[in-house]
């Protein structure tokens, strides 16, 4: 069965970076630990962009995302980082290889 991914790259406003980083990765190692259906939950930032981040997350299926979405860590996340981003753009992919 063919896996179902999202890739999320945020810009967080100028001098948020920091603060942004320690959020998201706590919300990463709680989505792998806490959520069976959470395979690979990685968080990659920009070398030449410190203020750019891209999250690559892979669900059993589109479900599960929606699943992750509604986890206590999740909401956590959303609510400490809503003032800190200024852009946001999210791709649903199907994992092919």
């Amino acid at each position: 069965m063919a896996h179902f991914s999202i890739v999320v790259t945020i810009k967080v406003k100028p001098g948020e970076a920091d603060k942004f980083r320690g959020i998201i990765l706590e919300n990463a190692a709680a989505s792998l630990r806490d959520e069976p259906e959470c395979h690979k939950f990685d968080v990659l930032n920009y070398e030449d962009d410190p203020e750019t981040f891209v999250f690559y997350e892979v669900y059993t299926n589109a479900a599960a995302l929606d699943s992750h979405r509604d986890t206590p860590h999740f909401k956590k996340f959303a609510e400490l980082t809503g003032d800190l981003i200024a852009e946001r753009d999210v791709k649903r992919c199907q994992l092919i290889s």
